[in-house]
């Protein structure tokens, strides 16, 4: 009889999962501009912050009534740790871009709450930030291969909970029939929501959640121009193609995620004595 084949454990999907988005080398090589490079302005406060969506409400439920911190991890302009003021009274950002973290400065100045930031990468760089009554990591999970470290990392600094908030498919599915038109490439279908959520139920956690319908972002209100050079940039494709690009877009336009997951699960940083 052939024995029984053990299931894969949920990390080692997740991984896979995500290799599979990787963009083939020869796209890469004659990229223009990097598919990865983000808009600071699309991530800063002044592109709105929601302050009564699922995860701002369930961080704030947990953080102590008048000066709790909070860590934002992959923080951007400070969307989802601005969300949290008040009650919290101290914000600490970390980033691996430098013009994420001044534009975090500034939206926390602007608020008048405490702030500090630590510009590297999750989790190499936990070792230098401090320990927060809530760790909120919004939109980054799907960027992250060796989710189980970085899961225990954000664990790890967080007295009373973690808020993770992803969309309930990967951010980047949104252009998968564009690949396909422009390039014969085939995105994945995975990973999704709730294969992070195996993940976190197969160490241990026990995690929460939730989904609710996604708030439009900038992105779902950019023109026609705009749009385009978006697009242009993630499918590694040249201006010369703009005019062949807007025809598509204009004909097939990215169906962006419309609903979000929200996981909280508890902290395990000791309290301070």
């Amino acid at each position: 009889m052939n024995e029984p084949v053990a299931p894969q454990p949920a990390s080692d999907r997740w991984r896979e999962l995500l290799a599979g988005w990787a963009i083939p080398q020869h796209i890469l090589d004659q990229a223009p501009e990097s598919p990865w490079r983000h808009h600071v302005a699309r991530f800063s406060v002044d592109a709105g912050v929601d302050r009564d969506g699922v995860s701002a409400r369930w961080a704030r439920e947990v953080l102590p009534p008048r000066g709790g911190t909070v860590l934002d991890v992959g923080c951007g302009g400070g969307r989802a740790a601005l969300a949290l003021v008040p009650p919290a009274g101290e914000l600490i950002g970390v980033d691996q871009s430098g013009a994420m973290l001044d534009e975090f400065v500034r939206a926390a100045t602007a608020a008048g709450v405490a702030r500090r930031t630590i510009h590297g990468t999750w989790p190499e760089v936990a070792p230098a930030v401090p320990i927060a009554d809530v760790v909120v990591c919004h939109h980054v999970a799907y960027n992250v291969a060796d989710i189980v470290g970085f899961v225990w990392a954000l664990t790890e600094h967080a007295r009373l909970a973690v808020v993770v908030e992803v969309p309930t498919v990967h951010p980047m599915s949104a252009w998968s029939p564009a690949w396909r038109h422009f390039w014969g490439v085939e995105r994945p279908a995975g990973p999704t929501c709730d294969d992070l959520l195996a993940v976190l139920r197969e160490i241990g956690l026990d995690p929460e959640s939730t989904t609710s319908a996604r708030v439009p972002s900038p992105a779902d209100a950019s023109g026609p121009d705009e749009l385009v050079a978006m697009a242009r940039r993630r499918l590694c494709l040249s201006p010369e193609r703009d005019a062949e690009l807007a025809e598509w877009l204009a004909a097939h336009p990215p169906a962006w995620a419309d609903t979000m997951v929200t996981i909280r699960w508890p902290g395990s940083a000791e309290p301070p004595s």
